[in-house]
C-alpha cells in the first residue's frame, strides 16, 4: 500500500487547500457543508461544488467530473463521520486523485462542530486513512487496499 509520503508535491499542496478549506467552512459553522473539489488542469485551478441529496450522489458526481474533465489533479472533500477507538465524532473525508499515481489517497481530519454553546475545535491532526486503487488509471473496481491489522479507524 503506498502511503502519503509517496505523491507528489502538487497533490499534497491541493490536500492541504483543501483540508485548510474545509476547517475554514466548518470554523464558521456550515453544516453540512456542501461537497466540492479543486480541480487542477496546466495553470488552472477550480473549485466545483456537488450539490445533491446524498454524499454517495456527491461522489458519484466527483468521478464523473474526473472522466469528463480529466483534471492532473483532483482533490474531493466531504463530511463524513470518523470513528477512532469506539468515539463517533464528526468530521471531514478527504480523497486526493492524482492522474499519474496509481492510487487515490484518504486523509480524515476529525473536529467538534461549532454550536450556540460552543466554540469549533479541531480534535488531533489529520489522519492518513489509507489509499483506494486509482481505478481511473488501472481499470481496476477502486476498492480500499486492506491492511494486514485492524484499523483503528472506521467511517459511519
Amino acid at each position: 500500500m503506498a502511503h502519503l509520503k509517496d505523491a507528489r508535491k502538487e497533490l499534497i499542496d491541493q490536500l492541504i487547500f483543501v483540508l485548510d478549506h474545509s476547517m475554514t467552512l466548518k470554523k464558521d459553522g456550515v453544516d453540512p457543508m456542501v461537497p466540492f473539489s479543486v480541480l487542477v488542469k496546466g495553470d488552472d485551478k477550480v473549485i466545483k461544488t456537488f450539490v445533491g441529496d446524498t454524499p454517495e450522489y456527491a461522489e458519484k458526481m466527483f468521478e464523473k467530473t474526473i472522466r469528463e474533465e480529466d483534471p492532473e489533479i483532483a482533490v474531493f472533500a466531504t463530511d463524513t463521520y470518523l470513528t477512532i477507538e469506539d468515539t463517533k465524532s464528526d468530521g471531514v473525508l478527504i480523497k486526493a486523485y492524482d492522474q499519474r499515481d496509481n492510487y487515490i489517497y484518504l486523509v480524515g481530519q476529525r473536529f467538534i462542530p461549532k454550536t450556540t454553546e460552543r466554540d469549533f475545535e479541531k480534535i488531533g491532526n489529520p489522519a492518513f486513512l489509507g489509499t483506494v486503487e486509482n481505478h481511473f488509471k488501472t481499470g481496476g473496481n477502486g476498492t480500499p487496499e486492506t491492511r494486514e491489522k485492524k484499523s483503528k479507524w472506521k467511517f459511519w
